[in-house]
């Protein structure tokens, strides 16, 4: 079974609390991370099986869903931690 399909996410709507990288969706996907930019906004998505460049040129559009929720996952085994910039 995959690891993150046996973790309980909870789920928020509204800002989170800092510009950066989180699981974001509108659909609860826990495979989808979008770029929260501070001001309300997020990029469009990304995939964990994408590259960091890849993921580096999403994070940079527009996302023009709404309703996009985040959870506060962060990957234990993530190569940078989670810090509010």
């Amino acid at each position: 079974m995959n690891e993150s399909n046996e973790i309980t996410r909870v789920w928020h709507k509204g800002p989170p609390p800092h510009i950066g990288w989180w699981n974001a969706s509108i659909c609860e996907y826990f495979c989808a991370w979008r770029f929260y930019k501070g001001d309300g906004r997020w990029s469009g998505v990304a995939y964990e099986r994408m590259s960091a460049k890849e993921a580096g040129k999403i994070a940079g559009t527009r996302n023009m869903a709404k309703g996009v929720r985040w959870t506060d996952y962060w990957p234990e085994n993530a190569r940078v931690p989670r810090v509010k910039p």
